[in-house]
């Protein structure tokens, strides 16, 4: 009972360490943060022309793109539409065989001409 008593304290003492390591380390983040802002600040300001123009560059040739892109979807849905049918088609075949083959046997013979 009294090693359980330990162990526990010793779990406490060591969840105290990391909370105090965590803290330390998250003030030294804050204050590192704080100092390099201005410096991030800026080279954002001054990475703002160049992003606009890949930006730019970006969306011309997607407008370019745009139309090839909808040609071959429609192309590609309207194969993928023939297949769909041909898909569902095919597993009848045997079924229509056998109403073909009921049919030829059932049906009329035709008058015999005098």
């Amino acid at each position: 009972m009294i090693g359980m008593i330990a162990l526990a304290g010793m779990l406490a003492a060591g969840v105290a360490v990391a909370l105090v390591f965590g803290l330390v380390f998250f003030v030294l983040k804050l204050v590192f943060w704080a100092v390099f802002l201005p410096f991030r600040l800026l080279f954002k300001l001054l990475w703002l022309p160049f992003g606009l123009l890949t930006g730019a560059i970006g969306l011309a040739a997607g407008a370019a793109l745009l139309p090839i892109l909808l040609v071959v979807g429609g192309v590609v849905a309207v194969i993928a539409l023939f297949a769909a049918i041909i898909a569902l088609l095919v597993p009848a075949i045997p079924v229509v065989l056998l109403g073909l083959v009921v049919w030829a046997f059932m049906r009329r013979q035709p008058a015999p001409v005098v």
